[in-house]
Order: structure tokens, then C-alpha cells, then sequence
């Protein structure tokens, strides 16, 4: 049987929840390796837990003496969020332990790996489109700013996710105050702001090859168009496909990654603006869209690949939210639209609710309650 080992340092990082679930599915071993807390115990779909050690450093050391020991035994070695892959990336020098751990062929590209900074220079390296930017530092007046890219821009910490650490600046006058609000500011990047049209996509490669992918048109987003997003309209079109089969040859993925395009329409230009090499909420949602990646994970234990991507068939665009976050938006932003969404099943809603695993399901609805008693708390001390 097909071994996976799926490997988490974060708690607090819900999305590992589910992807067990996308992996039984395809019919292989799960392994995790965790602590007590995470998210990737909340299901019934792993079969042994290694607990791991509480702090970073022995996480480590732990994880890389466990692979080391037996090297062959585990056929996928995934790191599922950002700051366990920039632990590792950090930690390993040897390339052959590089390819068995990270999710990239290529380790000429390791700066791509949780670093918006290193994406950008990987983007200019390989000719990919992505907005004009510079890396900040203490040198950078904003007379060289201001030659250097158009307002409004962003200030992206240079590790950051779900939107937190990002910046917008509308122009240069609010600079100041803008960069006094930036929390880490080594290697931060200036990004030039690109309106268009928000494309998500989940993306599954094997070595460089894409394996298949579902888009996605943005519809609800849990705060600003920063942050994480709560419902999205999934379609299928033949005009991404070619950018991300260059993406990932460039940059050797060898993986699933979440990725973000803007589209500019009277330039006719794919943007590129985010690429984390990890999994994502979305991506055990598949089982409701055109491609399936639990079938795209027997697909690469069957290989070989051979360059072929799932022939794209014209359906209807399919709209999917994830239950609790969503629900917590609602709940956060006063949305009582949004919840008449989930309470009349709209567009078949109710599939969305993970009934299928009691543990899972039991853990979300806690997470739900202490939101819902938390803004329930804040509304009635104003009442008083």
C-alpha cells in the first residue's frame, strides 16, 4: 500500500483537518505527524499518530530522525502549511533529503518556499508574469519608490499567510504611516496593486508535470480581499492550463499548491501573486468539483504521467463554501443572508457540512459556538 506521511507543526492551522480524509480516499496508509493539539487529529481517516515534540527545534530533529531511519518507507512526504515547510527548508542541506522532504525537484528554487520575497525574485528569474516590485530597505526613500513602481502598492511581509501581514497603501503620502503598521519588515516586498479579476486555484503537480487543477472566481472572502476567502464559484477553462504547466516546470513542483492570479483583461495578462507549495482548505473540497484530487493521487501512485493533464470537459460553474468558515463570517460580519444560505441549503449547501466524520464535525461546531458566544459577549457588554 501507498504510505503517506502527513506532517504538521502548526495547532492552530485548520486546514490540515480534512486532508487526511482526501488521502484515505485514494486508498492509502496515513500516517501523521503532529502534536496532541493539531487539527490533523480531528478526523478518523489516519491510521498511526507520531507524536511530535512541543517546540520547533526538537519538531525538527524529531522528524528528520524518523525519515532518516528508514528513508523508503514512506512514498510522499507532505509538509501542510507554511511555517512547517520554512522550518525544513531552513534545516536541510543535503538535496537528496531536500527532494524526499520539501515540495519542489528543483533546490535551486528553495526561496520560493514560504517567502514572498523569494517568490518574487523566482518570478522575475523565469520570465513569469507577476506585478512590479522591490525589496524594501532602510535605504529605500520613497523618490526611489515612486520611480521604481506606480501607486497604490502593496507591503507584504515577506512570511505571511490567510492575508495577515499584507498592506495596502493607496499613495505615496501614506507610505509612512503604512510602513509603521508593517509588524517584520526584513525582506519586505513593495508590490505594485493589479486590478482585475481574483483567481484561486488548487493545483496538483508531480515533479514539475501538472496533474490537475480546479479554478476558481472569488465570492466571499472572511474579512477584506486580503484574507482568506469563505465561497468560491469553481469552473473549468483551458486558459489557465498553459501558465500553470509553465509554473510547474520552472519552479519543479512536486505537489499540491495554492495559487493566486489576478487577471487583467485590457492587458490580457495572468498575474501572478501568490504561491504557497502546501495544501489548503479547498483542496478535500474537490470531491464536489471537476477534478478530484484524490483521483489525481492514484493517478500519480499509478503513473507514469507523461505529460498528460484530465481532458477539460465544459460543466457548470459549481459553487462550494467551507462550513465553518464561512458560517464564522457570517456570524463576525452580521452576513444573515449568508446564514439563510446554510439554513435553506442554497445551491445544495448541506453537502458542505463534514457529517461525515463525527470528529471532525464535533470539533468545527466547537470552534463555531466559541465565535458565535464571543461576538453573543461583545454585543451585550455595548448593551451595558
Amino acid at each position: 500500500m501507498y504510505k503517506v506521511l502527513l506532517v504538521s507543526v502548526a495547532s492552530f492551522f485548520d486546514s490540515t483537518g480534512e486532508i487526511p480524509y482526501m488521502f484515505k480516499r485514494a486508498g492509502c496508509k496515513v500516517d501523521v505527524f503532529c502534536d496532541h493539539a493539531s487539527w490533523l487529529l480531528s478526523n478518523k481517516f489516519y491510521d498511526d499518530w507520531i507524536e511530535s515534540g512541543g517546540d520547533e527545534e526538537t519538531f525538527r530533529d524529531d522528524l528528520l530522525r524518523l525519515i532518516e531511519r528508514d528513508p523508503d518507507y514512506y512514498d510522499w512526504i507532505l509538509l501542510l502549511e507554511d511555517a512547517v515547510v520554512k522550518l525544513m527548508n531552513k534545516a536541510i542541506t543535503s538535496e537528496a533529503l531536500f527532494k524526499k522532504i520539501l515540495p519542489i525537484t528543483k533546490i535551486e528554487n528553495r526561496e520560493v518556499l514560504s517567502s514572498k520575497a523569494g517568490l518574487s525574485i523566482v518570478c522575475q528569474k523565469h520570465g513569469i508574469s507577476t506585478p512590479r516590485f522591490l525589496n524594501y530597505d532602510e535605504a529605500s526613500d520613497i523618490e526611489t519608490i515612486k520611480e521604481q513602481l506606480h501607486f497604490p502598492i502593496l507591503l507584504k511581509e515577506d512570511f505571511s499567510f490567510s492575508g495577515i501581514g499584507i498592506k495596502y497603501c493607496e499613495e505615496p503620502a501614506l507610505f509612512e504611516e503604512c510602513l509603521n503598521r508593517v509588524w517584520d519588515k526584513s525582506n519586505l516586498v513593495l508590490q505594485e496593486f493589479i486590478e482585475g479579476k481574483d483567481i484561486g486555484i488548487e493545483a496538483l503537480f508531480s515533479h514539475g508535470e501538472l496533474v490537475m487543477y480546479n479554478a476558481a472566481d472569488i465570492l466571499s472572502y472572511m474579512y477584506d480581499k486580503f484574507s482568506f476567502t469563505t465561497r468560491r464559484k469553481y469552473y473549468q477553462g483551458e486558459a489557465i492550463t498553459a501558465k500553470l504547466k509553465e509554473l510547474g516546470k520552472s519552479v519543479g513542483i512536486n505537489g499540491f499548491a495554492s495559487i493566486q492570479y489576478i487577471y487583467h483583461p485590457e492587458r490580457d495578462i495572468y498575474y501572478l501573486i501568490e504561491l504557497d507549495i502546501r495544501t489548503n482548505s479547498w483542496m478535500p473540497y474537490s470531491r464536489f468539483m471537476a477534478c478530484d484530487f484524490s483521483e489525481g493521487i492514484k493517478r500519480i501512485i499509478n503513473g507514469p504521467l507523461n505529460g498528460s493533464v484530465p481532458e477539460i470537459q465544459p460543466t457548470r460553474a459549481v459553487e462550494v463554501a467551507i462550513f465553518d468558515r464561512d458560517i464564522r463570517r457570517c456570524i463576525k460580519n452580521k452576513d444573515y443572508k449568508g446564514l439563510l444560505r446554510w439554513v435553506f441549503n442554497y445551491h445544495g449547501y448541506w453537502r458542505f457540512i463534514p457529517l461525515y466524520d463525527r470528529k471532525l464535525f464535533k470539533r468545527i461546531t466547537r470552534k463555531i459556538i466559541h465565535d458565535f458566544t464571543a461576538k453573543f459577549g461583545r454585543n451585550k457588554s455595548k448593551t451595558y
